[in-house]
């Protein structure tokens, strides 16, 4: 929600702010009152220094009326009554104003000259200053238009559609002065746009009546693919994107079957979008981004349309990867990157003798502390994984298919240092160290291979792991951590190949 709170709050006084112009009326007020004790003869330079005086003391008493307004109503009386906070432009239009009023009381009583004949000796002069200051004056009444009109305020997350762009401009409105909105785009760039452009066009304003607003995201999958399979896929994408931050609400978002035609099933995924956390283009990036990592891991995507030659449905012949066939379990792990120096024929055998896990949403996999002998290897769904047993506990990364977790339980024994548990249901690829030893008698060259590739995979969770329990960015882990952890699983594996 918008914080109105702050946008509102009145500011202390700022006293050091009515320093200077007091200090000037207080110098002006004292050359006139000099002046009055010794009265200067008629058109000599002194009355010429009078009259100076006296327009000084008037204009820097105009000066510090402007600064006190600016502290004491603007400032503070505004947002305690009213509850907003002054527009710049309102603020300019008075400053203007009370100079323009103080000029002419000035022409006409300390240098005697009609206000009326110096106007209109000048109107000549402001037609052609108006014809050359056009757009600046179309900006300055545009301006004060959007300020009476008010379709949007301070704080507002809006989207203008102008008509000679093909792409909106979008961000947080921070300013409305006399020349243009500035704008706080999702990437933290300040823009500004004329006021003119921003009156000419169509404002969206997303902060009302909510900034949280509702998307939508649509995958057409084909007929042979199960609905249940394609709705846990599909969820489990969504929900990683949630994990993630891409989309908003306190929960994952909901997936509807939405359509069916000869082309196969549609699926429609609504997610909400808070667009001052995160701009539309980046949540739709990540949130397709984990539905084709998602489906490309299980073997399903997109349907395609039967007029496309040359390209098979998406859920035809051996692409569709079911957990009870091996091969297809070995399709799997051919995707997870500690398993990628295996040859075929060895993920062959893991997948001939791995557990299959199938695990219902929020459900723990592990939990800290427990003793670890195997490790998992998420297939489907998307799991949470957090310091400590507590749901509060610190979150230092979000897993998803193609995943592995519990690496080092499996190859040193050590307990679980975190607990992972299912943000929905998903299913589970468990290898035990009984599965992977006979692989490593048969192969010397897999025990260096596995233990680069866990150390390497250890050194990446510690960097995720200070990067979450800390603002700043983590550094890369030092090549002695990662020498000294492969040194440890070398001499691990070599004894149990030995046995």
């Amino acid at each position: 929600m918008k914080d109105t709170h702050s946008l509102a709050a009145p500011r202390p006084l700022r006293i050091a702010h009515l320093l200077w112009p007091a200090c000037w009326v207080l110098a002006f007020a004292a050359a006139i009152t000099l002046l009055q004790r010794h009265p200067p003869a008629a058109g000599s330079l002194a009355e010429l220094w009078q009259r100076l005086a006296e327009t000084g003391a008037w204009l820097a008493g105009v000066w510090l009326s402007i600064r006190l307004m600016d502290v004491v109503v603007w400032d503070r009386w505004v947002p305690q009554w009213l509850g907003v906070r002054t527009p710049g432009l309102l603020r300019q239009f008075v400053a203007v104003l009370l100079f323009v009023l103080t000029l002419a009381v000035v022409l006409s009583r300390t240098w005697g000259l009609a206000v009326s004949a110096v106007l209109a000796t000048t109107g000549v002069l402001g037609i052609v200053l108006g014809l050359a200051l056009r757009n600046i004056l179309a900006d300055f009444f545009s301006g004060i238009a959007l300020n009476i009109e008010k379709p949007f305020d301070l704080g507002d997350f809006i989207l203008l559609r102008v008509r000679s762009q093909r792409d909106p401009f979008a961000g947080t409105v921070r300013e409305i002065n006399w020349r243009s909105t500035r704008l706080l785009t999702p990437e933290d760039n300040l823009v500004s746009v004329p006021n003119s452009v921003v009156a000419g066009s169509i404002v969206e304003n997303l902060s009302y009546p909510s900034p949280v607003s509702e998307q939508e995201q649509d995958i057409t999958l084909d007929w042979d693919v199960p609905l249940g399979r394609a709705e846990r896929v599909l969820t489990a994408a969504a929900t990683e994107a949630w994990a993630l931050g891409a989309t908003a609400g306190e929960k994952p978002p909901k997936l509807r079957m939405w359509r069916m035609d000869g082309q196969g099933v549609a699926w429609r995924v609504v997610y909400l979008l808070d667009p001052r956390l995160r701009g539309k283009g980046a949540a739709r990036h990540t949130l397709l981004a984990c539905m084709h990592r998602h489906l490309r891991v299980v073997g399903l995507r997109p349907a395609v349309p039967p007029a496309v030659p040359g390209m098979a449905a998406a859920g035809s012949g051996s692409n569709l990867r079911e957990h009870e066939r091996a091969d297809h379990r070995a399709l799997v792990l051919g995707e997870v990157p500690l398993l990628r120096s295996l040859s075929a024929s060895e993920r062959e055998r893991l997948a001939d003798g791995l557990v299959v896990r199938n695990l219902a949403g929020d459900a723990i996999a592990v939990r800290a502390g427990e003793p670890g002998e195997s490790m998992f290897v998420v297939a489907e769904g998307t799991l949470d994984v957090r310091l400590g047993g507590d749901a509060d506990a610190p979150r230092v990364n979000v897993l998803g298919p193609g995943s592995v977790f519990g690496e080092m339980g499996l190859f040193t024994g050590d307990p679980r240092s975190a607990t992972v548990r299912t943000l929905c249901p998903a299913v589970l690829y468990e290898i035990d160290r009984q599965l992977l030893l006979p692989l490593m008698a048969q192969r010397a060259s897999m025990v260096d291979e596995l233990s680069e590739a866990v150390a390497q995979y250890q050194a990446r969770d510690q960097r995720t792991l200070m990067q979450a329990l800390s603002d700043d960015t983590a550094a890369p882990a030092a090549p002695g951590v990662v020498r000294q952890l492969t040194a440890r699983l070398r001499a691990w594996l070599a004894g149990a190949e030995g046995h």
